[in-house]
């Protein structure tokens, strides 16, 4: 791209020079290429879904016009994200140069989804924790429109429609107490897309430790799950270096569990969709080690050393204090997903300004995140290639953070009707579990696990000859079933018609427990039915010994499966 094209807040502003009659030539042609093609996508370059996930806390302040022109895609354009001036330090680790330019920088991004925490001056009440089924929730907003919600909220849609421009259609608006969520697609993919659940939370009296928003937008067969979280903080922490852990691991502590309790929503996106974004202000600090004495820093030495790494620039040191980092290693939360190192600085506690500047009262940390996860294998997975904080926004203590991602397009399998049986057989077989780790905080004799495996497309059905479950082993985190099976049978008699929801299937291997509260899941392994054919297809059978995968819930892993797996084409 040309270096008078460049990707900066006066040109965002501006939109396409209005001077060049090139570039209005280009745009055209842009534009027609997507309709024409659909997917967006010109040449050799790749051909998916590009999906930008914008999230900033707007500490109760309205966005000027410039600054919501620089966190936003003008007119949803692909190139006002990628292009040949994006800084190294958004560029996603791993993306390498041809990866970054086989992603195509013409057209219009498909699919756009915003997250705004603490929009409005005065939060609307939530009512009581949805711990309460939600049955006292006084948040009429929370299931209607955003314009009846608060005159500020309607001014900020109206910034945000016009910025988004018209080639868009508005899936999904939900405002949740002062939180708000839109899903946005482009109009030649609305027809085939639509949104299949939407779900608020509140975690807390009055949503003391948080709200969310999860929605699942599904698009040409693919579900794309999105929720939005803002995760805060009860414990206030003292002065005082010898109560300052306590409080703190307090903090970390709710808000891990509360980040579980948002990811065991209803219908459990987590491992129903094809792919899951998590995004919001996750409150999640920098938190230095001890000093050299052993002894816990006071806030004037977290001060000191923020300056010191901030000004050198010691991105691995700081990762290291990164807490959700180390909760994602530990197991604590969120150990489903990944998240981008950061190579830039700290989002928050900013100065409301243009730049970035700190007053150091607080610890600068990465509170603004995007997470992802794919439950899809091979190459049909989500790849992060921008990942950014907008130092030009202004007006919150907060700095927005922006991702552009990329799915390929859904493999396709071919199927030869006239040649082909009219079913493949599928046997898990030699299953076993290690390490199950239960909700509950329980003992080891009170893990009584058992399997059972759930698909919910039509054309996978149980062979008469097979059950899906096991048998209960009892008081064991190490369960093995070495004589029991499942076998299922995917109907191809009409694999015209059943290509695409085999395409899209989804098999889930519960492990549930039978303990003395009663029957409770321990995790669900996620496998990719389309990407398991695929395996057999050349030689019309397949089979692999000892694969492993990983139990979830709430984001967290909480086993390991293993097990025997045979494809064999015909009855």
């Amino acid at each position: 791209m040309a270096k008078n094209e460049r990707h900066d807040s006066d040109q965002l502003n501006r939109g396409p020079s209005s001077g060049s009659g090139k570039k209005e030539k280009e745009v055209k042609a842009a534009k027609d290429r997507y309709r024409r093609s659909g997917s967006g996508s010109s040449g050799d370059k790749r051909k998916g879904l590009r999906i930008f996930v914008g999230t900033v806390n707007l500490s109760q302040a309205i966005p000027d016009e410039e600054s919501l022109a620089a966190f936003l895609p003008h007119r949803g354009k692909v190139a006002y994200v990628l292009n040949s001036d994006v800084k190294s330090s958004a560029v996603v680790d791993g993306v390498s140069k041809r990866d970054f330019n086989k992603v195509d920088k013409h057209g219009k991004i498909e699919v756009i989804v915003l997250g705004f925490q603490e929009c409005l001056p005065h939060p609307v009440s939530t009512g009581l924790s949805s711990a309460f089924g939600g049955l006292f929730n006084k948040n009429k907003i929370a299931s209607a429109d955003v314009r009846a919600g608060n005159t500020a909220t309607a001014e900020l849609d109206d910034m945000i429609s016009a910025h988004i421009g018209e080639d868009y259609t508005l899936m999904m608006e939900r405002l949740h107490s002062d939180m708000l969520m839109h899903v946005y697609v482009r109009k030649d993919l609305a027809s085939s897309s639509s949104i299949t659940d939407t779900h608020v939370q509140s975690a807390g009296v009055g949503g003391s430790k948080g709200f969310s928003i999860a929605s699942t937008l599904n698009v040409d067969g693919t579900k794309l799950s999105f929720i939005c979280m803002q995760l805060k903080d009860k414990v206030a922490v003292p002065v005082k270096a010898s109560t300052i852990t306590a409080a703190k691991k307090a903090n970390l502590d709710q808000k891990n569990a509360t980040a579980e309790e948002f990811l065991n929503v209803a219908g459990n996106p987590s491992v129903s969709s094809h792919h899951v974004f998590v995004f919001g202000d996750l409150n999640y600090l920098i938190s230095p080690p001890s000093n050299t004495r052993g002894v816990k820093n006071t806030k004037e030495e977290e001060q000191f050393i923020a300056r010191n790494m901030l000004h050198t620039k010691q991105w691995s040191a700081i990762s290291a204090c990164d807490e959700l980092v180390n909760a994602m290693k530990k197991n604590d939360a969120f150990s489903a997903f990944s998240t981008p190192f950061c190579k830039f600085l700290p989002t928050y506690k900013v100065q409301r300004a243009a730049g970035i500047k700190y007053d150091y009262t607080n610890m600068p940390s990465y509170t603004d995140r995007i997470l992802w996860r794919s439950n899809q294998e091979g190459k049909r997975q989500v790849e992060a290639i921008v990942y950014e904080p907008i130092s030009q926004f202004s007006c919150s203590d907060h700095k927005p953070m922006r991702g552009l991602f990329f799915l390929p397009k859904n493999r396709k399998l071919h199927f030869d009707e006239e040649n082909q049986p009219q079913s493949i057989m599928i046997a898990f077989t030699h299953l076993k579990a290690k390490k199950l780790r239960p909700k509950e905080d329980v003992m080891h004799s009170d893990i009584n696990p058992y399997l059972q495996l759930v698909c919910g497309a039509k054309c996978v059905k149980l062979s008469k000859s097979s059950k899906n479950r096991t048998e209960t082993q009892f008081t064991t985190d190490r369960p093995t079933w070495p004589t029991t099976s499942f076998r299922y049978k995917v109907d191809l008699t009409s694999s015209k018609r059943n290509g695409d929801e085999i395409e899209r299937a989804l098999l889930h291997i519960k492990c549930m427990n039978e303990g003395i509260r009663g029957t409770s899941e321990i995790g669900t392994a996620v496998l990719d039915l389309a990407y398991i054919i695929s395996k057999s297809v050349s030689k019309k059978e397949w089979e692999q010994k000892e694969a492993e995968t990983y139990f979830y819930l709430g984001g967290r892993q909480t086993g390991k499966l293993y097990y025997n797996i045979k494809v064999r084409w015909g009855d």
